[in-house]
């Protein structure tokens, strides 16, 4: 069915409804886009607040010590930034696109408006001119004939009549014929004009007015698919965005599915232990005759200061030897990355000096020999301070391990697992308990001698009334590493190493050595140099034993 048949004679009404289609279209399907926009990007926007105002804010430079739920949630709040992008990509599709679509398709429509009205009028200005020339035809047409009328009246009655002359007669009857053939002109043009008419008529009502109405009818439809392509779209659109947040949901459930308890518990450990152990027991306290006994009050401050001395002195800036531990792996870590690339870079000058001194025409190797010293200083400085690393990592180690060793809880268990530590312990009670009874003062030395720290039972008896300096010095040396014996004895020839680089000696304590050329070790590194000794002379005719930088050789063990 087409507007041009069914409508022809409502082309006022037609043309209001498309008019009307086209202000939907701009202010009520136009308004909606904007409002869905706007509402998208206000979601978007306090996702992005959202995500802003919890993000946590002290991310650790390490994420070892970042505890797991705090990761995940972090890891959350990043998936809901990426929801929060999606949303606002559906805000362009629905402000940005959609309005400049809609602007576009309500120029071309004001176009094709303008231009069928502009049609429409110049074809109704046509028909109205073929009826206005009908009229006109039909007027000339009725005066002729009326005049034909009584003129041929008056031509009977005067020929009917026998008064009037004869010429009279001839005269009326040449006025006669005259009218008659005026009449009969005016009726082939009123004849002709009609046909013109008729046709200009029909080709109006079946032509050119259906194509115009057909046109309107056009713009109608065109509007409608326009909407409904440009509201597909937008479900297009979200469709597509809905993977994309069903994925964030999902990382979301991985992220949750690695958040751990246990492992956070370990996390809080790790990053806030320091190594240190608790208090030892006090010690046993024998009265003899004739000691000055403590008032309570000066007991429990004496018993007061030796159980807290430990806490006070970690709080006064003692060293957080675990803590410093863990410091000194992270660096150490890194150190050796460092050595390693100044390594690969030594390797490559090297092997670039050699191919410049194979292929002189390449360039002048000399060139390159001072960026190979340069990198060469360079590796062992941090050589050196690795090694600096090292150490102090093994001494924070043995000093961790002699605190731990200290531990009162250590010495419980171990009394514990021991066979005879009940039997022992056991002993020990009958001795106190006679030694106290006794009221013997060579009898309570005689006890004092035999107790000892491995009995878990500590016997003081100072006759003054003051704390020993034994029982001081438990708790002052409580964090201190305990003394371990060295060997000074090292051993000679205790390795094999080639050398990775030639090296030229500059010193008295160096020697220089040839790439390939086989070394013993003597000492390990000292600062990044380390003595060795030749295995043969092929290379060198000298003494055969000094330094060499530790980064030139490798071990071949």
């Amino acid at each position: 069915m087409s507007w041009g048949v069914e409508l022809w004679d409502r082309y006022d009404s037609v043309v209001n409804q498309v008019s009307q289609s086209s202000r939907e279209l701009d202010t009520w399907y136009g308004s909606f886009f904007k409002e869905r926009s706007k509402i998208e990007n206000e979601y978007a926007r306090s996702l992005r607040k959202l995500i802003k105002t919890y993000m946590p804010k002290d991310k650790k430079k390490n994420n070892e010590d970042e505890s797991t739920q705090t990761n995940g949630f972090r890891l959350i709040l990043v998936e809901l930034g990426y929801q929060a992008g999606q949303h606002e990509l559906l805000a362009d599709t629905y402000g940005k696109e959609c309005s400049k679509g809609i602007d576009d398709r309500l120029k071309e429509v004001k176009k094709e408006m303008k231009k069928n009205k502009k049609e429409a009028e110049t074809i109704e200005k046509s028909l109205s001119q073929s009826y206005k020339s009908l009229d006109n035809r039909k007027l000339k047409y009725q005066k002729a004939h009326t005049e034909l009328e009584l003129t041929s009246n008056t031509f009977k009655k005067t020929e009917s009549d026998g008064t009037i002359s004869r010429h009279e007669v001839d005269k009326m009857r040449a006025m006669t014929n005259k009218k008659t053939r005026e009449s009969d002109d005016t009726k082939a043009q009123y004849a002709h004009q009609l046909i013109q008419t008729n046709k200009s008529q029909q080709e109006y009502y079946h032509q050119l007015l259906p194509a115009v109405l057909n046109n309107l009818q056009n713009l109608a439809i065109g509007n409608c698919e326009f909407f409904k392509n440009l509201i597909s779209k937008c479900v297009k659109h979200e469709k597509d965005v809905a993977p994309i947040v069903v994925k964030c949901h999902e990382e979301m459930e991985n992220v949750i599915g690695k958040i751990n308890a246990k492992k956070d518990s370990e996390i809080t450990i790790n990053r806030l232990k320091t190594g240190s152990v608790p208090p030892a027991d006090f010690m046993f306290e024998e009265l003899m005759p004739g000691m000055e006994i403590k008032s309570n009050a000066e007991r429990k401050n004496s018993m007061s200061r030796g159980r807290s001395k430990q806490a006070l002195n970690v709080e006064k800036g003692n060293i957080n030897y675990f803590q410093r531990k863990r410091e000194l792996e992270k660096k150490i870590e890194a150190q050796e990355s460092d050595v390693l690339k100044g390594q690969k870079e030594m390797k490559s000058l090297q092997l670039m000096i050699q191919t410049y001194t194979q292929n002189p025409k390449f360039g002048d190797a000399k060139q390159f020999q001072g960026e190979l010293d340069a990198a060469a200083q360079k590796v062992q400085l941090l050589e050196s301070e690795l090694h600096a690393m090292q150490t102090e990592l093994v001494d924070v180690n043995n000093t961790l391990e002699n605190m731990k060793n200290q531990s009162p809880s250590i010495n419980i268990i171990r009394r514990e697992k021991s066979p005879s530590g009940s039997l022992a312990s056991s002993l020990l009670s009958a001795q106190v308990s006679v030694s106290s009874t006794s009221g013997s003062l060579d009898g309570g030395q005689n006890n004092r001698h035999h107790q000892g720290p491995d009995s878990g039972i500590y016997l003081t008896g100072n006759t003054t009334g003051q704390t020993s300096e034994g029982e001081e010095d438990i708790y002052d040396d409580l964090s201190a590493p305990s003394p371990s014996t060295e060997n000074t004895s090292k051993p000679s020839l205790v390795g094999k190493y080639i050398a990775l680089y030639e090296f030229e000696s500059d010193s008295d304590d160096t020697i220089p050595m040839a790439e390939g050329e086989e070394f013993f070790l003597i000492d390990d590194d000292q600062d990044g140099w380390t003595k060795v000794k030749r295995v043969d002379n092929r290379f060198f005719q000298d003494i055969g034993e000094g330094f060499v930088p530790t980064s030139f050789i490798q071990s071949l063990t």
